[in-house]
């Protein structure tokens, strides 16, 4: 199976979605791209940024099946669907091809994803909102032995009468904007273990508008 260029696709396009929906194999549905760059959202808290939205039938049994365009090229693995109900809404979501091939070889060489990040813990939105953060990703904490906590990232704490201090707010990576702990995720998935880049992040700290330069670890999880 060719795999093709997911970051040509166009909202209109026509798609096909194979899988084994409710455990009927070789399930072929049709339908074409609905929106592009969708952050899908699992379970676990992960977010999967650049996702493609499509209203191809996608059911129970269908992830892990491929997403192709009208030519028969992989474009994505399909992954989720919006429901309330368990069942198919038109409202599917797959991995872009192009976030595919850069983490199968990680997959088929060490068993896993390795990805770059800060190792620091960060607010979800719903805190960070009870917090009045209404842009940015807030630090909550920092592991005194990472490369973030040597390079002066302050986490969230308490004061001395209780009192919640609030610690850094990320507002930008490299100029990219970080309005929220997704953002904040998708910017740093744009590197990788090994690469000598350091990057800058714009922290807000009371009023002070500052920058660090922080060095990428590997990502805990």
């Amino acid at each position: 199976m060719r795999v093709g260029e997911s970051s040509s696709l166009k909202v209109g396009q026509q798609c096909l979605a194979m899988g084994n929906p409710f455990g009927f194999d070789h399930t072929l549905t049709v339908g074409v791209i609905s929106g592009l760059n969708r952050d899908i959202y699992s379970q676990t808290g992960v977010t999967i940024g650049g996702g493609i939205q499509t209203d191809a039938a996608i059911n129970p049994g269908n992830s892990g099946g491929p997403l192709l365009d009208s030519k028969g090229n992989l474009i994505g693995i399909n992954t989720a669907i919006f429901t309330r109900t368990g069942t198919s809404a038109g409202v599917g979501f797959a991995i872009p091809s192009s976030t595919v091939l850069r983490i199968v070889p990680q997959l088929i060489q060490s068993g896993k994803v390795v990805r770059a990040g800060l190792n620091i813990e960060i607010a979800p939105d719903l805190i960070a909102n009870q917090l009045n953060v209404r842009n940015g990703a807030l630090v909550l904490l920092v592991p005194g032995n990472s490369l973030a906590a040597k390079a002066g990232l302050l986490p969230t704490t308490r004061g001395f009468a209780g009192n919640i201090v609030l610690g850094d707010i990320i507002e930008a990576v490299d100029d990219k904007l970080v309005r929220s702990k997704a953002d904040l995720y998708k910017a740093l998935d744009n590197y990788n273990i090994g690469d000598e880049v350091r990057l800058k992040l714009k922290v807000r700290r009371g009023n002070e508008n500052l920058e660090l330069s922080i060095a990428l670890e590997e990502k805990d999880s």
